[in-house]
């Protein structure tokens, strides 16, 4: 496995969605190239640090610019619906 290769599978290493060869190869990769143990730690710091960040409000502005995009193509008879 190759650097590149373990950056493209990051997230699934991460959340533990891969399939065991993966996570092998990833391992093994690991124990072999110290910038790519030390990506990792500092990825799952990352997480680990933005989880503890307090919950904001999203001003109204936002969330009906926020709702008027997601609601955009949407044909008229579901626009009528409370979500859009």
């Amino acid at each position: 496995m190759k650097c590149r290769e373990l950056a493209e599978l990051l997230v699934d290493y991460i959340s533990g969605e891969l399939p065991p060869e993966y996570l092998e190869k990833i391992k093994e990769h690991l124990g072999e190239c110290p910038p790519c143990e030390r990506y990792i730690e500092t990825y799952r710091m990352t997480i680990k640090l933005t989880k503890k960040l307090p919950c904001a409000h999203m001003p109204q502005e936002m969330k009906e610019r926020l709702w008027a995009v997601l609601c955009e193509g949407k044909s008229e008879e579901e626009e009528g619906r409370k979500e859009c």
